[in-house]
């Protein structure tokens, strides 16, 4: 069944969860790349070989040579496969599109890409796949997209909405549908629709450039043949398996990402005391797969998660084994677990700081949940960066705190994105000495001058400036705990922490005739030093 859609210059639409947006510019990091894949970063005129690992960024543009595929996961999770001798372009990432939402544009200048995106809810947000000739919608849905000229689209899960250039209404193609056209659009229900493989062998017929009804007819054939292939492949690998084995179709090494480990492949006893079992790391072992014991061959499939929650992260090998009456059988696939996918990586790093030195001017900084991870702790001080360090397990990492109060800002990511940020207002008070200079002599002999007898009985005190300057290393009131004046043992004066609001002061006295009085000046650094001063006055008759 096929029916024709009006096709006018098109471009490729997938909606975007706003949780993507922490992101920052790297769209994404390589899980595989086979082949030639290159990488042009934007405002160079080189291309250079991309690897696993690397991260890809916006206005990146990609290529790939024959046979040769690459394979980077989003942030979310989800995977773009940019297929052989294909050429894309990262055009915008992440771009505010005025609609509370983001915008991601990748341009398909060259082949075809697959992908596979999570189900999504965020409706203002666009992730747009353009091929000059095609636009799409695409929510949770699992494909590939792609054409040179002539615009194709095909599902494997999920529903795809085409809007013409101009038009507001879309056209819907579902799972098990693929689309193709130039002037206006084929909609056929095939079973290979959505699958990688024959997305190549339809890119390969469109690019005949025969009649609408011809390359209906070949795509069709094609469909046909691609699912003969499959049932034979299949009945192969079954054919393959004697009495009491079993078969892995899963290739080896096994890339694990936001699937986890799938396992596959076919199983033939009549022990019905057989257990086929997988087993990973020594932390998990599965149930019996083996379903039924009549002699004939079976097919099984087993999936687990691998992740750093459950441990089984850090396994680079598993292991199935088939046990029964005078047989045990082992077959050993290899692992290898991308830990910059976040449904691998699902533990966000924790950072605290269980203590700090003033004195030493040190802090104790705990970063946990990065066992077997790899990331960058970035310290900021009052807004600045002061030093990027690379964490590969969990540790105390110790950090100089800057001279005086600051706040202090900590951050770590990890390979997937995971982030933890930590603020703290933290002070670094080295022990220094300081003096405490008196205005004046340390000792005073004031001489009252002749009154009024009458005047002297109602007044018998004078009044007296008392003048110190407190002459600290930094200059900083900031840096001082305590300030305590006593006069003849009795605090006359005391200031605490932030009642400190300079180094100068000028304390009045009031003292009175034919005595003698002593005076402590007491100043305490936050450090713990204390510097001490003492003044006598002696007054006269």
């Amino acid at each position: 069944m096929s029916c024709k859609i009006p096709l006018v210059r098109l471009a490729a639409v997938l909606i975007l969860a706003p949780s993507l947006a922490f992101s920052a510019t790297a769209a994404g990091k390589v899980r595989s790349a086979l082949g030639t894949v290159d990488r042009m970063k934007a405002k160079q005129k080189d291309w250079t070989a991309l690897r696993v690992g690397a991260n890809i960024f916006q206005s990146d543009r990609v290529r790939t040579g024959v046979e040769s595929e690459v394979i980077f996961g989003l942030t979310d999770g989800s995977s773009i496969t940019i297929a052989e001798n294909a050429e894309v372009e990262i055009a915008q990432l992440l771009e505010p599109n005025g609609k509370g939402g983001f915008e991601t544009r990748i341009d398909i200048n060259k082949g075809h890409l697959n992908f596979a995106v999570h189900k999504l809810q965020d409706k203002n947000s666009q992730f747009i796949f353009k091929t000059g000739s095609a636009k799409a919608s695409i929510r949770g849905t699992e494909g590939f997209v792609g054409g040179e000229g002539v615009f194709f689209a095909g599902l494997k899960t999920g529903r795809l909405e085409i809007t013409p250039e101009g038009k507001e209404s879309p056209v819907s193609i579902v799972a098990g549908e693929t689309t193709f056209g130039t002037d206006s659009l084929v909609v056929l229900k095939l079973a290979s629709s959505g699958d990688g493989r024959f997305a190549k062998q339809l890119e390969k017929i469109l690019a005949e450039k025969k009649p609408l009804d011809e390359l209906v007819a070949d795509v069709v054939q094609a469909d046909s043949v691609y699912q003969e292939t499959l049932k034979a492949e299949a009945e192969n690998a079954a054919a393959a398996v004697p009495m009491n084995s079993f078969t892995v179709s899963s290739e080896s090494p096994v890339e694990i990402c936001e699937q986890g480990l799938v396992v596959e492949g076919f199983y033939r006893t009549m022990d019905e005391t057989a257990t086929l079992v997988l087993n990973i790391a020594g932390k998990y072992q599965s149930d019996n797969l083996i379903r039924v014991a009549d002699g004939n061959v079976h097919s099984f499939a087993h999936k687990v998660v691998l992740n750093d929650e459950n441990g089984l992260w850090s396994a680079n090998k598993a292991k199935m084994t088939l046990s029964g009456k005078g047989v045990n059988e082992s077959k050993t696939i290899d692992l290898r677990v991308n830990k910059a996918c976040l449904e691998v990586n699902t533990k966000v790093p924790t950072l605290s700081i269980p203590s700090y030195d003033s004195l030493r001017c040190m802090a104790n900084l705990s970063v946990g949940d990065m066992q077997g991870d790899v990331g960058i702790l970035s310290v900021y001080s009052d807004g600045s960066q002061i030093s990027e360090d690379a964490i590969v397990r969990n540790v105390q990492q110790r950090v100089k705190l800057k001279n005086g109060i600051h706040e202090y800002v900590f951050k770590m990511e990890d390979q997937a994105g995971n982030k933890a940020e930590l603020e703290r207002t933290m002070g670094c008070y080295p022990a220094k000495r300081f003096n405490v200079d008196l205005v004046g002599a340390a000792r005073e002999k004031l001489t009252v001058p002749p009154g009024n007898p009458d005047q002297l009985q109602m007044n018998e005190g004078i009044v007296k400036t008392l003048q110190f300057k407190i002459r600290t290393p930094e200059n900083d009131p900031s840096h001082l705990y305590k300030v305590v004046v006593k006069m003849n043992g009795k605090v006359i004066l005391q200031e605490v922490l932030s009642q400190i609001q300079n180094l100068d002061y000028q304390v009045p006295l009031e003292l009175n005739r034919g005595v003698s009085y002593t005076v402590d000046i007491e100043v305490t650094h936050k450090s713990g030093y204390k510097a001490k001063v003492k003044k006598i006055y002696e007054v006269s008759k």
